[in-house]
């Protein structure tokens, strides 16, 4: 007698992504288990979605009608996006397809049959990361590449910029020990409002490697916390659980502060209008399309508008000197007259 293997049955889940709700059928556990990680994180209240979206992951070939896409609304290292009216098409290194109905708000994503378990994964991740901003922006949010910082008492924030992997995350934590609260060590949601510019918070954890026990030994071992993934060493850290009355989840930005690590010491100087803009705007992933690049701009533009702003040279260990510390505290505030 054949054996004759059973499909796998598919699984749904509902994401909050802030202003953004996900609906998502997978169709395989797996795949539910591998991006979880991502699709969890973004967990910070939000009083109703503004924008919900449709989304099947599928093992399968692309459909045939589809065109290659030439990266014409958007390019990145892993990504070649086209518009084709109200559709996104948007197509992996490795064939990973995603097909984004902006109006009807349903998305499809296709996946090859690939040898490389993480580096599909990975580029799931990347087609999923485009959906949320663009349905984030659909929403009327601007999502900025950004940590942020509050002083204790203020409604007012500074805005951290960086390069990834120099230390957004680490100094945003040094800080919260100091009684400073935040939005997130990570992404920010903008939006030009009547008052003015407002930034939402979109999650309540942060991303610390076991590493940084050293710095901050009141959070214990790090190594305790969940993995963030299973491609990283870094622990999800509920701020809550570590630091009480940390978080918030709206505020005004009002100061703006370019992070570049060196090998040490600390060195901090203004930045004049411009340099403040073309901070931000490296921040912000705008496709070529005018229509939805203006908005986006736009916001930005507002945004740059209203801040003090200054570049912050810092070296690896300038957490450990409370002189350099108390010293950046001032600088910050003086963001924030």
């Amino acid at each position: 007698m054949t054996r004759t293997a059973l499909a796998p049955t598919p699984v749904e889940a509902v994401y909050a992504c802030g202003p953004v709700r996900l609906a998502v059928v997978f169709d395989d556990a797996n795949w539910r288990d591998a991006l979880h990680g991502l699709l969890s994180q973004y967990d910070a209240p939000w009083p109703t979605p503004e924008v919900v979206v449709s989304v099947a992951i599928e093992r399968a070939t692309a459909p045939s009608e589809n065109r290659e896409p030439a990266g014409a609304y958007l390019r990145s290292y892993r990504l070649r996006v086209d518009r084709h009216g109200s559709r996104l098409l948007s197509r992996s290194r490795v064939g990973v397809w995603m097909e984004f109905d902006l109006a009807g708000r349903t998305a499809r994503i296709t996946v090859p049959f690939h040898s490389d378990w993480p580096e599909l994964v990975e580029e799931v991740e990347q087609q999923l990361v485009l959906l949320l901003a663009r349905s984030w922006s659909q929403a009327g949010w601007t999502p900025l590449h950004a940590a942020s910082l509050i002083p204790p008492g203020e409604k007012r924030c500074v805005l951290l910029c960086a390069p990834s992997g120099t230390g957004k995350t680490t100094l945003t934590t040094a800080f919260l020990r100091r009684g400073w609260r935040t939005l997130g060590d990570d992404k920010t949601l903008l939006r030009a409002e009547a008052e003015g510019v407002v930034a939402g918070a979109l999650a309540q954890r942060f991303h610390l490697h076991p590493s940084a026990s050293r710095w901050f030994p009141e959070a214990g071992n790090l190594a305790r916390f969940p993995p963030y993934s299973r491609w990283t060493d870094k622990r999800i850290v509920r701020i809550a659980d570590v630091w009480s009355d940390r978080l918030l989840e709206r505020a005004s930005p009002a100061g703006l502060l370019h992070v570049e690590r060196v090998e040490s010491g600390m060195s901090f100087e203004p930045l004049d209008r411009l340099k403040t803009l073309n901070t931000l705007l490296r921040q912000v992933a705008i496709p070529t399309d005018p229509e939805h690049a203006r908005p986006l701009v736009s916001c930005i533009a507002q945004t740059a508008a209203k801040l003090n702003s200054a570049r912050l040279n810092i070296g690896h260990e300038a957490f450990t000197d409370p002189a350099t510390m108390e010293r950046l505290d001032e600088c910050l505030r003086s963001l924030l007259p």
